[in-house]
């Protein structure tokens, strides 16, 4: 557990056993006070405009507004003078790049994440470098940063939409790779330069997603000088990586920024709210 940092340990980006992830809200919650948080969301998969989804929408939204009731439940008996347990528990969810009709206003976060394309673009296995597919990507999160549903841009350079490029049996380690190269030769200045202006203006926070490193330290340092806040997330699917933060924090003290640089959902007391 790193011990040194002078900024707020928080991990806004974990899945639990009510989509792909392992462990309860309270195993969650337990480990994240193990690792020294101050702040863990839970922010599951829901994004009934998915064209791939394979699961009951309506069963998975309800199990996650019971999750939230069930944590403010105990911020409410904390506040009336239970014992504090040090690790404030929310919970939002994680939807796509097509807003939600009907979504409660009550969450305590909506990360958004470009998991698939707007519109149609011809791909084809092992054209990995599409243009045409990386320009929609591009508009897609631009679109996003203006979405009022929207709190946080989730991994804006990882965790890339590119699986109708692949070939059979990439690995991990090969996806990363590939990443690395597609953000080098289609997410430019100006690109950078546009998405931070508008998450700036419409206080959006960028994530930093430990999970892949991204985006970089070029990156981070042009959107803080733009005002941009960002938000730190492991988008651990397993408990072991809850809490898995530090590259976020070594780089943000690496580029001078402070607590006003890092993004705190509302029900954390003296952040900003949404």
């Amino acid at each position: 557990m790193r011990a040194m940092s002078r900024l707020s340990r928080v991990d806004l980006h974990v899945h639990s056993e009510i989509s792909d992830g392992h462990g309860s809200l309270d195993a969650i919650h337990e480990h994240a006070r193990e690792q020294g948080l101050s702040v863990v969301a839970v922010a599951d998969h829901y994004d009934p405009m998915d064209p791939r989804r394979d699961y009951d929408a309506p069963a998975r939204l309800q199990a996650i507004l019971e999750v939230r009731s069930l944590a403010h439940s105990r911020r409410a008996a904390h506040a009336a003078g239970a014992a504090p347990d040090g690790t404030l528990a929310l919970v939002g969810i994680e939807r796509g790049p097509v807003s939600i009709p009907g979504l409660p206003q009550d969450l305590d976060l909506v990360i958004g994440s470009v998991h698939y394309l707007t519109r149609p673009v011809a791909a084809r296995q092992g054209d990995l470098f599409n243009s045409d597919f990386w320009a929609a990507y591009r508009d897609d999160v631009l679109r996003l940063a203006l979405d009022p549903q929207v709190d946080v841009l989730g991994h804006i350079a990882g965790y890339l939409p590119m699986d109708p490029l692949l070939n059979p049996g990439s690995t991990l380690q090969e996806r990363r790779a590939m990443e690395r190269e597609i953000a080098a030769r289609f997410f430019d200045r100006s690109w950078y330069d546009a998405l931070f202006f508008r998450a700036a203006a419409t206080g959006k926070a960028v994530e930093l997603h430990c999970a892949t490193r991204t985006p970089g330290p070029d990156e981070v340092r042009l959107g803080l000088g733009l005002g941009v806040k960002f938000s730190i997330g492991s988008d651990a699917h397993s408990l072991d990586r809850v809490g898995d933060v530090a590259w976020a924090l070594d780089l943000l003290e690496s580029l001078g920024a402070t607590a006003r640089d890092i993004f705190i959902p509302a029900e954390a007391p003296g952040r900003r709210c949404r």
